[in-house]
C-alpha cells in the first residue's frame, strides 16, 4: 500500500506558470504559508513570447524586473507591420522595448523566484480534484512520481490556465479562434522585432525568439479549420506562402510539428470566492492581437494576491476583496473587448468578410468639442456644481497591501470609482463643493488642506 504523505499550508496555488509563480511569490512575500504543485517539469515549452513594453511596470509591481532584465532575452520596440494598408510599415513604440522571451526560460525564472522567498514546490506532480472538508478547509490530492500527498490548505489558488481542470463556467466573448504556429530555422528574419500580417480570412503573427527560432502563428476561424480535413502542416505552409512578410519562412526549416491552441478570449463567471481564487488564464483569456496575455496573467496575480491577503489576514474586509477583484476582471474583459474590436475595424486591406465582421465594430466617435469649449470658459469666477450624475460612494481600493472601502467619485463617464487624484483623497475635496460656489472660493477653501495640481489645471481649462 502506497504511503500518503500529508502537507498543511495556507494557501496551495495549483499551476506554476506565470500567474502561479507570480501570485505564490507575493503572498509568501506578505507572510502566508504557500504550497505550489506544478504539474510540467521546467523548463517547458509555451507560445505567448511576445510581451509588450507595458508589461516592465506589472513585473516592477511584482518585484521581478531586475530578474528578468538580467535575463538578456531579445528587447525591442518596433513591430513590421502590414494592417491597415498594403505598404509594410514600421510601428515603433516609444520608452521601454518590449520582450521576445524563451517562455520556458521566462517561465522558469519566476518559479525560482517563488522558490527564493519561501514557496514549496511540488514538480512535477498531478492534483486530482480538490475537495472542500467543512469551512474554510481544501483537501488536495496531490501525486507527485511514486508518491501520494494530500495538502490540507485554507485558501485555494487556480493558476493551471487556459484548460483549467477546476472550473467549468466559463463564457466566451469573441469569435471562436484557433491557432496554428510553428518553430522555423534558418530564415532570413533578423532583428528581435515582431510581425503582424492581415490576411483574407486571417490574421499572422511572428517573432524572433533568443534560442534563433522564428515563432510564426495563423489565427483563423475555428469552423474553417474544422473543414481543411487534410494534412495540417500543408494547410499551414500554403497560407504561410501567400503571405507577404512571411513567405521566407518556407526557405528554411520547420523544427517543430504544426501545433494548434484554442485563442478565443473568454471569462469565468466565478473568479473569486470566500477561500478560493483563480488567476491568470484560469480566470481570463483576452484576444492575442494585443500581445498581452501575459502582462493581463500576471497583473490578476498582484491584484488577486491583495484580494487574498486581504481575506486571510482582515476577514471583516472580505467582500470588498472580493467585489474589487471581481471589478478588476470585468473591466479587463470590457477593454481588451473594445480595443481588440477597434484594431479588427482598422484593417483595411481585404474585404470585411465574416471573419472580420465577427470580430469588429467601429467604435463610435465622441465630439468632445463641446466640453472642450466650455472648460476654455472656466475662470477663477465662475460658479460650479457636482453634476447630478456624480455620486461619492464607498468603493473598494487597494490601501497598501489590503483592499478596504473609502469614498470614491462614481459617474457613468469614468471606467471606475475614482478614489485619488495624485495620492490625494478626493472624497473629502468634494464632500465640501456646495453648488453655487466660485473656483476662486473653492481654491481658498480647499488650498488650506492641500494642494491638488490636476484638479486645478482643470478647474482653469488649461
Amino acid at each position: 500500500m502506497t504511503a500518503n504523505f500529508p502537507i498543511e499550508t495556507e494557501v496551495c496555488v495549483v499551476g506554476g506558470g506565470p500567474a502561479g509563480s507570480s501570485i505564490a511569490r507575493r503572498l509568501a512575500l506578505l507572510g502566508h504559508d504557500v504550497c505550489l504543485i506544478e504539474q510540467a517539469t521546467f523548463p517547458r515549452p509555451h507560445i505567448g513570447e511576445s510581451l509588450p513594453p507595458s508589461i516592465i511596470r506589472v513585473f516592477e509591481l511584482l518585484g521581478v524586473r531586475s530578474l528578468i532584465e538580467a535575463a538578456d532575452f531579445l528587447r525591442s520596440n518596433q513591430a513590421r507591420v502590414r494592417w491597415s494598408s498594403t505598404e509594410n510599415s514600421w510601428q515603433s513604440h516609444p520608452g521601454e522595448s518590449g520582450f521576445q522571451v524563451d517562455r520556458g526560460r521566462f517561465d522558469q525564472l519566476l518559479l525560482e523566484a517563488a522558490k527564493e522567498v519561501g514557496v514549496r514546490v511540488l514538480q512535477p506532480a498531478r492534483v486530482s480534484r480538490p475537495q472542500r472538508q467543512g469551512q474554510y478547509q481544501w483537501l488536495v490530492p496531490v501525486r507527485s512520481g511514486d508518491r501520494h500527498y494530500t495538502i490540507k490548505t485554507r485558501f485555494l489558488v487556480d493558476a493551471t490556465g487556459k484548460h483549467s481542470p477546476l472550473s467549468e463556467k466559463k463564457q466566451r466573448y469573441s469569435a471562436a479562434t484557433l491557432a496554428l504556429y510553428g518553430y522555423w530555422k534558418n530564415i532570413s528574419f533578423h532583428g528581435a522585432e515582431s510581425r503582424v500580417e492581415a490576411g483574407a480570412n486571417e490574421w499572422f503573427w511572428g517573432a524572433s525568439l533568443p534560442n534563433g527560432t522564428f515563432n510564426a502563428a495563423v489565427f483563423l476561424d475555428k469552423q474553417r479549420y474544422a473543414q481543411i480535413g487534410g494534412d495540417r502542416q500543408k494547410f499551414y505552409e500554403d497560407i504561410l506562402a501567400k503571405t507577404t512578410l512571411f513567405p521566407d519562412c518556407l526557405q528554411g526549416k520547420l523544427e517543430t510539428p504544426v501545433q494548434l491552441c484554442d485563442a478565443s478570449s473568454y471569462f469565468t463567471t466565478d473568479p473569486i470566492g470566500l477561500d478560493f481564487i483563480r488567476v491568470g488564464e484560469a480566470a481570463l483569456s483576452i484576444d492575442p492581437l494585443s500581445s498581452q496575455g501575459v502582462q493581463v496573467a500576471m497583473m490578476s496575480a498582484f491584484t488577486g494576491s491583495i484580494a487574498v491577503h486581504t481575506i486571510l489576514t482582515q476577514p471583516d474586509s472580505t467582500d470588498a476583496a472580493i467585489a474589487f477583484y471581481r471589478d478588476r476582471q470585468r473591466e479587463t474583459v470590457d477593454r481588451n473587448q473594445k480595443t481588440a474590436a477597434q484594431f479588427y475595424a482598422e484593417q483595411d486591406i481585404y474585404p470585411a468578410t465574416s471573419f472580420w465582421q465577427s470580430r469588429a465594430h467601429k467604435p463610435a466617435i465622441q465630439n468632445l468639442t463641446e466640453w472642450q469649449l466650455n472648460t476654455s470658459l472656466f475662470n477663477l469666477n465662475s460658479r460650479i456644481q457636482l453634476s447630478p450624475a456624480a455620486k461619492l460612494m464607498l468603493a473598494p481600493v487597494i490601501q497598501g497591501n489590503l483592499i478596504e472601502k473609502v469614498k470614491a467619485l462614481h459617474h457613468p463617464g469614468l471606467e471606475r470609482p475614482v478614489a485619488y487624484l495624485e495620492n490625494v483623497a478626493i472624497a473629502s475635496f468634494l464632500d465640501e463643493l456646495v453648488a453655487g460656489k466660485t473656483i476662486l472660493e473653492l481654491r481658498q477653501q480647499w488650498s488650506k488642506k492641500q494642494s491638488l495640481p490636476i484638479f486645478w489645471e482643470w478647474l482653469q481649462g488649461s
